[in-house]
């Protein structure tokens, strides 16, 4: 990948896709917007497996802690706020279903499929 901010174009077409595969709570929509070989950090792992863990690496295992995710937050819901880019990821600031503010950091690869998200929630 060039080391050239993403075309905000491109950076809404994500969120606004993102955001429509969590908000219907799709996982196979959801699970389409990541790379085999993802890597996802989140305060919330610990919750959902019940491990220590600070990231979860690959599509099957990040697949059954967004499946959770799902199951154990049967109102959840994302508010898009504000979408930002950078030279190689995109940062999406939105609102929970509790109201509270989140912001994920996308770092995608050149099929535009994410490779690594880190989650922040306050």
């Amino acid at each position: 990948m060039s080391h050239s901010p993403f075309a905000p174009q491109h950076a809404r077409d994500f969120a606004d896709s993102w955001y429509a595969a969590w908000n219907a709570h799709d996982l196979d929509a959801i699970m389409s917007h990541y790379d085999p070989a993802i890597e996802h950090s989140s305060p919330f792992i610990k919750r959902y497996n019940g491990t220590d863990e600070v990231s979860l690496r690959g599509i099957y295992v990040v697949r059954e802690y967004f499946g959770r995710a799902l199951e154990r937050n049967p109102t959840l819901r994302f508010d898009p706020l504000h979408v930002t880019t950078g030279l190689e990821s995109v940062l999406l600031v939105y609102r929970r279903m509790t109201g509270d503010l989140a912001g994920e950091v996308f770092f995608l690869n050149a099929a535009g499929k994410v490779v690594r998200s880190v989650s922040h929630y306050g």
